[in-house]
């Protein structure tokens, strides 16, 4: 019990001090985003900006989701095989 105890102390004063360092990251977000969209061309590159999140966000989903997929599949199939049996 102690043991949980002080792995769960450690692992929020781990998110803590990730927190506290993340603030100025969350500014040069801002930063980019503004200075990318002050312009026609920024803007354009904005919008590349904006798929190429949307592409590398999908894209472990989608591997997950198909690994998933054949897991359940064989995982079903193996079911079947031992009901039949």
């Amino acid at each position: 019990m102690k043991k949980m105890k002080k792995a769960l102390i450690a692992i929020f004063f781990l998110a803590g001090v990730f927190l506290l360092l993340e603030t100025s990251a969350w500014a040069q977000c801002a930063m980019c985003r503004t200075a990318l969209e002050s312009s026609a061309e920024g803007r354009a590159i904005a919008g590349g900006f904006r798929k190429g999140i949307v592409l590398l966000l999908a894209a472990p989903y989608l591997i997950f989701g198909t690994i998933s997929y054949f897991a359940v599949r064989a995982y079903q199939k193996k079911a079947a095989q031992k009901r039949d049996i």
